[in-house]
């Protein structure tokens, strides 16, 4: 049988220099306690903690809880220091959640009016007395389905 020249993904971060092997970057439960009672509810939820050696990385779900724990960061040091963490400095990112994709064309196309509702939206727009409204409603009115 011919050499497969394949290699797997994790044997190759396995052999990256300066990580050690078994060793987690996941927090544990008393590290997660320590941080949602050092951070607070708020900034808990939107924050996700990986503890290191003496530096834990915190990654916040938008920009705001970033700078949140930024300003806060001295007071959550002290308060992880009291719960007897071994920390001495926060090193914060941001990522924001992933948000869904946008609307296909062919979800777009679903969104098409009967033609009866059209000539209704077009009538009801001859009738309205705000020119602003009216011309929002005939808009509307030439969404209808081309079939």
């Amino acid at each position: 049988m011919a050499d497969n020249p394949f290699i797997r993904v994790g044997s190759l971060i396995a052999d990256v220099p300066g990580l050690e092997r078994g060793v987690t970057m996941r927090a544990t439960n008393t590290q997660q306690t320590a941080w949602r009672a050092a951070s607070g509810k708020d900034i808990s939820q939107h924050t996700v903690v990986r503890p290191g050696k003496d530096c834990w990385q915190v990654i916040a779900d938008s920009p705001v809880w970033g700078d949140a724990v930024r300003r806060r960061q001295e007071e959550i040091l002290s308060a992880l220091h009291r719960a007897n963490m071994e920390v001495s400095m926060l090193k914060i990112k941001v990522r924001p959640r992933a948000t869904p994709a946008p609307a296909t064309n062919a979800k777009l196309s679903s969104r098409a009016l009967d033609s009866e509702t059209a000539d209704l939206l077009a009538e009801t727009a001859d009738s309205l007395t705000s020119p602003d409204l009216a011309e929002a409603v005939r808009r509307l009115s030439l969404h209808r389905d081309r079939k």
